[in-house]
């Protein structure tokens, strides 16, 4: 029984590292993400701030912000404030974290027209970007 006292433990132990190691990889600003770059109308975000089409602010996806939003109030998100930096074709963009994207994927983001117009024209509605954290 001591055996399998320590193995469930050990294995719990393992478990919780890798669970809290998750959201720490993907903080690094050396790492690269990409995925979809989306626009939407920015008004009161996830972060409790409002914000209009002339902000260059971000919503990230639920999968990626809620990873870090504590006892489920998101105005207490500590990515809130972070900057990105989303490049595209050779440009790029700096923008804020202020919302948070309930339809986007683990690394798309979603961002302003006035922001995607920086990057590509607005008509096409979803590209391919890559972005990190700066």
């Amino acid at each position: 029984m001591q055996s399998f006292t320590k193995i469930v433990l050990a294995i719990t132990v393992a478990a919780a590292g890798l669970a809290s190691a998750a959201p720490a990889a993907a903080l690094s600003s050396r790492q690269t993400m990409s995925g979809d770059l989306t626009y939407y109308a920015p008004g009161l975000g996830a972060c409790g701030q409002y914000n209009s089409e002339d902000d260059a602010v971000v919503a990230l996806s639920w999968q990626l912000f809620d990873q870090y939003t504590p006892n489920g109030n998101p105005n207490l998100n500590s990515l809130c404030g972070r900057q990105i930096q989303i490049s595209l074709g050779g440009r790029s963009a700096v923008v804020t974290v202020a919302d948070r994207c309930q339809g986007c994927q683990y690394s798309d983001l979603d961002v302003p027209v006035k922001v995607f117009s920086q990057l590509a024209d607005p008509n096409i509605g979803r590209t391919q970007m890559s972005w990190n954290w700066l």
